[in-house]
């Protein structure tokens, strides 16, 4: 099993699934055009060819030192799909040009899956709490919504998981 860190949360993957941070990988930080992001984890199935590539971004605002704007809030969906869509245009970019062995045999996989998943994990801030205001549940579904409508020609059912309903999500992963 695999374990990765991503701001406050760690995934702990399958061993069917082999994850990777392209942020950690020079070429995704420097070879990319100027604006362009990245998915927080890239993750395909076993064996190669991969049948199957995860596109996961988190969001954890269960610790909010210092609130995140509203207009940051509003457009989360749209962040995500440029996210994914620069991903995506720069697997290939990393499967030919990156210097790590082990990003540009994953990057070569992850592009060649013919199914791509889109996944936001998203941890609301409690409802007790002092910023509860700013992720509540209708705004957790409009972001899915959002979602569906902007990625349907990549994945026509996104999900919006938390640590509480990946369990039952069927995902090849658990989040602590």
């Amino acid at each position: 099993m695999t374990s990765i860190s991503v701001e406050q949360l760690t995934f702990t993957f399958d061993p069917s699934v082999v994850p990777f941070q392209y942020e950690k990988d020079s070429v995704c930080v420097t070879g990319w055009p100027q604006g362009s992001k990245v998915v927080d984890v890239v993750a395909h199935d076993l064996p190669v060819p991969a049948a199957l590539t995860w596109l996961i971004e988190a969001k954890d605002y269960r610790v909010i030192t210092n609130p995140p704007k509203r207009t940051n809030l509003a457009g989360l969906a749209g962040t995500v799909e440029a996210k994914v869509r620069d991903s995506l245009a720069a697997l290939p970019v990393v499967g030919t040009q990156s210097t790590n062995a082990a990003a540009k045999a994953h990057a070569l996989a992850g592009s060649a899956a013919p199914a791509m998943r889109v996944v936001l994990h998203l941890e609301p801030h409690p409802a007790a709490g002092l910023h509860a205001a700013l992720t509540p549940a209708s705004w957790i579904a409009n972001v899915l919504l959002q979602m569906r409508i902007n990625l349907v020609d990549i994945d026509p059912n996104p999900l919006v998981l938390s640590i509480a309903s990946t369990p039952a999500a069927n995902v090849p992963w658990s989040v602590s």
